[in-house]
């Protein structure tokens, strides 16, 4: 193996681990500086878990939708209004509340993936417009207020802050359980097939008989689903409803979606490495709050830079594969003319 391989080879490595390599910097880092207090599990890191997997849930479903090129800027928004019909509907019994937080959530990517799909207008703007309208339903439904969840609401209050075994966070359960089938369903089945080649080509995707519109508009539902599914257990986690809940998550998602391993681009990518993605961002966040003199912009500094990194990188790669095509084909051609 060549040097020039050999250093291809590592910055592969770093490309595709490069969260879980930030994960166990920030793991070191904090046990330097806080000792034993910092890697406690069930004192510290438990809470860590409990809350990037929140995040984590709405990140599954805007990860769908970077994978076919687009972003979904409304999941927040979607989230705090979710959590305010659960809220409302607590008083109704579990089940109730759980499906109509769900519901809402779909319907709003629903109308999102219509909207993109049928009328071809840019992700960007009509998930903002969404991300507008879902905010302001969320303030309205109670004059700006939250809603106190139903006081004989426990399972809902215990799959916002009660653990399986004490050790594992009923909200962590689900983000594993959610990257598990999603994983299975983008690698083997049809329509985790399309979601890719979609990325990679929409044009080229039609070609090849893929129902282009009716996967975006799944798409986006299933982003709105994640959304709902994270508002239902923020609101058992805070024992409310609250329409200013989840403010600026969209944009952290995104970056834990990219450090994860996905494209920018679209086409390529994986789900679990959203997993890494988020404890990273929530690490900063706690040995911030661990500290208790830095300002919490320490966390958006750390986090773009790190974004950028792994930005750079995927450029960097795309960059070395179209050389390696380019030298394969230039190769071909000089034997074909070799033995002309």
């Amino acid at each position: 193996m060549t040097a020039s391989a050999k250093r291809f080879d590592v910055q592969s490595f770093i490309e595709n681990n490069i969260a879980i390599l930030a994960v166990l910097a920030m793991m070191l880092f904090g046990w330097g500086s806080y000792g034993s207090m910092f890697i406690s599990y069930r004192s510290n890191l438990i809470n860590v878990l409990r809350t990037a997997s929140m995040m984590g849930i709405m990140g599954i479903g805007v990860n769908l939708c970077f994978l076919i090129g687009a972003r979904d800027l409304s999941v927040a928004a979607n989230a705090a209004m979710a959590s305010m019909f659960v809220a409302m509907t607590s008083k109704y019994g579990f089940v109730p509340s759980i499906l109509v937080g769900m519901l809402a959530g779909t319907l709003m990517g629903l109308f999102n993936g219509f909207v993109i799909a049928k009328f071809k207008v840019q992700p960007f703007i009509a998930t903002l417009g969404t991300q507008l309208a879902g905010r302001g339903i969320a303030l309205l439904l109670n004059n700006e207020l939250s809603i106190t969840i139903d006081q004989n609401a426990t399972v809902l209050k215990t799959i916002g802050n009660g653990n399986i075994g004490g050790l594992l966070p009923y909200s962590a359960a689900i983000f594993l359980a959610l990257i598990l089938i999603f994983s299975v369903i983008l690698k083997y089945t049809p329509f985790g097939r399309a979601i890719y080649a979609i990325g990679g080509n929409e044009e080229a995707a039609e070609m090849m008989g893929i129902r282009v519109e009716r996967i975006k508009i799944i798409v986006f539902a299933l982003s709105g689903l994640m959304a709902g599914i994270c508002g239902t257990v923020l609101c058992g986690h805070i024992n409310a409803g609250q329409p200013t809940a989840c403010e600026g998550w969209e944009m952290t998602i995104m970056a834990t979606i990219v450090i994860g391993g996905t494209k920018v681009k679209g086409g390529a990518g994986k789900i679990h490495g959203l997993f890494f993605g988020v404890i990273f961002v929530q690490l900063i966040t706690n040995l911030i709050n661990l500290n208790g003199h830095l300002s919490v912009y320490w966390k958006d500094i750390t986090t773009g830079m790190i974004l950028l990194i792994a930005v750079l990188l995927q450029v960097y790669s795309d960059y070395r594969k179209e050389q390696l095509k380019n030298r394969r084909l230039i190769s071909n051609k000089e034997k074909n003319i070799q033995a002309a």
